[in-house]
């Protein structure tokens, strides 16, 4: 037999081996290992037609300009002006890990609806990016795992509707490896009042907030093998009208409670055994007043015709006849003297929950719907105001 043959017939078996190892490309393949597998987990993420316009190296590393890519089941079109990977690799699981990627000029087009989503820049540091089951979320294939990430300039138009714009949105995961525990975090995404489905856009209107603008914070840290549970805070804020601030903690919020949970919506028989091992520690909840306590006043002033001291004394009665369901007169006078301080001189109203020992939140449910006038003081519920 010549040689050639023979070695063709020699080398058949590493060429299959290479090729059943190497998942085959349909974009066109740059040389270069970083973006190739780059566009590969792009590909694999449901997407067809993927293609750039070019490809090199800079002072940061890998650099993929113009790239373009399709979901035709999913009605998505995918572009990215340019996507710089620094420190980057391929693993033997063919992911793409690198100490950072940074994306610019991300546009997602919903080609049924015409719904875009657009951000000038994505950095997520340091990131993995696996192969994806075709089906997965445009996203979740760009994003992957990370410890950080940073988007700004969000703008999104929905088919109907206003459009929302987001300054800035940060995601940060804490180092212990405890996947619920970070921080998220939004800065400065104006809303129209419009964005707003039936009444509370009048609301808003009537009250002179034709745009919010919102930042908002979630921090915190779950466990959910043992289910200890802190909310170090939960804040969202809008210009001249003011922000929500809660925070708290508990214990026995598992997994798998939370599902067994999630299953016993609406039987109070099943949710109520599932509670008792359920424990609140603290919980407070805070307004701190921006601007809205006047506009509220004045719009209530201006349509009833009554002074500001009438309107002041109608919504303090109104809280005392609410409050006073709950059969405690230590909560009522608390809670209408906290009204009439606040309205007076709006600050920062808070109430707060801080029971000397855990209580279960089947005691609590229990004691709502039984004993109501018993939950002050087993929570040691308290009532404040500051300037």
């Amino acid at each position: 037999m010549p040689a050639r043959p023979l070695l063709a017939l020699a080398l058949a078996p590493a060429l299959v081996v290479l090729a059943l190892a190497r998942p085959a490309a349909a974009f066109e393949p740059t040389g270069n290992a970083v973006a190739d597998g780059f566009l590969r987990i792009v590909e694999s993420g449901g997407f067809a037609d993927v293609a750039i316009a070019g490809s090199g190296h800079n002072e940061k590393g890998t650099v993929l300009t113009g790239l373009t890519a399709s979901a035709p089941g999913r009605n998505e079109r995918l572009a990215i002006g340019t996507v710089v990977i620094v420190g980057g690799m391929v693993d033997g699981a063919n992911a793409l890990r690198a100490e950072v990627i940074q994306y610019a000029d991300v546009a997602m087009t919903n080609i049924g609806d015409g719904s875009v989503s657009r951000a000038t820049a994505l950095t997520i540091t340091p990131a993995r990016l696996p192969l994806r089951e075709a089906g997965a979320s445009w996203l979740a294939t760009v994003l992957g795992e990370f410890q950080q990430l940073v988007l700004e300039g969000l703008a999104a138009r929905p088919a109907t509707g206003s459009a929302v714009a987001v300054e800035r949105i940060e995601v940060v995961r804490e180092d212990d490896a405890d996947p619920a525990a970070g921080r998220i975090a939004f800065q400065r995404a104006r809303v129209d009042a419009a964005f707003f489905q039936g009444g509370a856009s009048t609301v808003l209107t009537d009250l002179g907030y034709d745009t919010l603008t919102l930042s908002g914070t979630l921090a915190g840290r779950w466990n959910a093998a043992d289910g200890a549970t802190e909310l170090a805070q939960l804040a969202i804020a809008a210009g001249d009208v003011g922000a929500v601030v809660m925070s708290g903690s508990a214990s026995g919020l598992s997994g798998p409670r939370l599902a067994a949970l999630g299953q016993s919506l609406g039987s109070v028989s099943v949710m109520l055994p599932l509670l008792q091992e359920v424990r609140l520690t603290a919980l407070t909840l805070a307004f701190r007043d921006g601007g809205l306590t006047e506009r509220l006043l004045a719009h209530a002033t201006a349509t009833s015709g009554a002074s500001t001291d009438a309107v002041r004394e109608r919504i303090v009665d109104g809280v005392a006849r609410v409050v006073a369901l709950v059969g405690s007169e230590g909560l009522t006078t608390q809670a209408t003297d906290a009204a009439r301080r606040f309205l007076l001189e709006p600050g920062t109203l808070t109430i707060a929950a801080e029971p000397a020992e855990a209580v279960s939140l089947a005691q609590i449910v229990g004691g709502a719907l039984l004993k109501p006038q018993l939950l002050p003081q087993l929570l040691n519920l308290s009532i404040t105001v500051e300037p």
